[in-house]
């Protein structure tokens, strides 16, 4: 049998092209292996679904007359979602309290491509067609601080509205007398937390007007939160009880202001407690002045960046942090997955509390405050 045989000379050829052949497996499999270190080191760089967390979302803003929508609220979601999203655009309208004007805005945002849509809703049943719009589109609708009542809304991002009334409701128990004469300003009665902040004052305050201990003087919505409008119906309850007030339940610091500048032409301002809501600039300069009693510190930064968290994570076509969320909100059509933040009640006992937080610096409460008066 004949065989076949290797010479010497190409022996040393075969060698090489085997030696080069082994090289270029150990390059590759280098490569694979660099390639499966960077997605198994994702956990500890960026969140995940970061880097395609991109796409157009309106913030819907309701009105301009309660500082915090223009202020901190737009500030905050921006800038969160700009850290979380930078390849997110962002259009913020403002409906200025009208429920058509937001609906308009809503259905031009989705032309514009929007993909989620963030409305805190002037008219929380006019904003349910705003949600039906953009369900037919499938897109998400984010509730942000006022509940969208009978829609298949997706989201709610706010603060727990009942514990803030039952604080203060029990601040004016608190600081009033039995016999004590109240006036009761709602909010607006197209916001649902209007009504929701008066179901925890109410549960405080009811018992006493039913026994006594306490008299209702008046109890009054006012349209869209308008000061001049809470200043308005304070002088008319003025008038009509002879200046018979010795408290006020005002639902937020706007209306706080209104109602004080009724009292002041009475030379009322300083001995009626008033109390109020939203720990804005104003409010805490007439608390340090003993004009307003108290109000309610929602840490808006907390709120903006629960939503833009939410809004990141729908862009990413991701599902929202599970750890967002507490209980479930029924709006008469669906139970909505609920962020319900936390709030704390704000008087001169507690206002380094509010400093500390950075949310009202102390300088800027005591700006035009005279030296010496209170913190200041």
């Amino acid at each position: 049998m004949r065989r076949i045989g290797i010479s010497s000379g190409s022996g040393g050829g075969l060698r090489l092209v085997l030696l080069v052949l082994v090289l270029l497996v150990a390059v590759l499999a280098l490569a694979a292996a660099g390639c499966g270190g960077d997605d198994e080191e994702g956990d500890g760089g960026a969140p995940a679904g970061d880097g395609d967390a991109a796409g157009t979302v309106a913030f819907l803003l309701p009105e301009n007359v309660t500082p915090r929508w223009e202020g901190p609220d737009r500030e905050n979601f921006t800038s969160n979602l700009q850290e979380l999203a930078p390849d997110a655009e962002i259009i913020v309208s403002n409906a200025v309290n009208d429920p058509a004007r937001q609906l308009q805005q809503a259905e031009q945002a989705l032309t514009q491509g929007a993909e989620v849509l963030v409305v805190a809703a002037v008219d929380q049943e006019a904003a349910g067609r705003i949600v039906q719009i953009a369900e037919q589109q499938d897109v998400p609708v984010i509730a942000y601080d006022r509940l969208i009542q009978n829609a298949p809304l997706d989201y709610y991002v706010t603060f727990d509205g009942r514990a803030v009334g039952e604080a203060q409701g029990q601040w004016l128990v608190e600081n009033t007398e039995e016999g004590d004469r109240v006036a009761v300003i709602n909010g607006s009665t197209t916001d649902d937390n209007a009504h929701w902040f008066k179901e925890g004052y109410d549960s405080v305050l009811d018992p006493l007007f039913e026994s006594g201990e306490r008299v209702e003087v008046d109890d009054q919505f006012v349209p869209g939160w308008e000061p001049t409008r809470a200043q308005q119906i304070m002088e008319q309850i003025l008038t009509r009880t002879n200046n018979g007030v010795d408290a006020v339940l005002s639902a937020n610091d706007g209306m706080a202001g209104g109602i004080i500048a009724a009292l002041d032409a009475q030379g009322l301002a300083g001995e009626v407690p008033v109390t109020g809501q939203d720990a804005t600039v104003e409010g805490v300069q007439r608390i340090i002045l003993g004009t307003q009693g108290m109000s309610i510190f929602k840490d808006i930064r907390e709120q903006a960046e629960a939503a833009a968290q939410i809004v990141a994570a729908l862009l990413a076509g991701e599902e929202p942090d599970p750890g967002l969320f507490g209980e479930p909100q029924n709006n008469g059509e669906v139970d909505v997955q609920s962020v319900l933040l936390p709030v704390v009640a704000i008087d001169t006992d507690n206002l380094q509390e509010l400093f500390d937080s950075g949310f009202v610096t102390q300088e800027e409460a005591c700006e035009g405050v005279p030296a010496g008066t209170g913190p200041c």
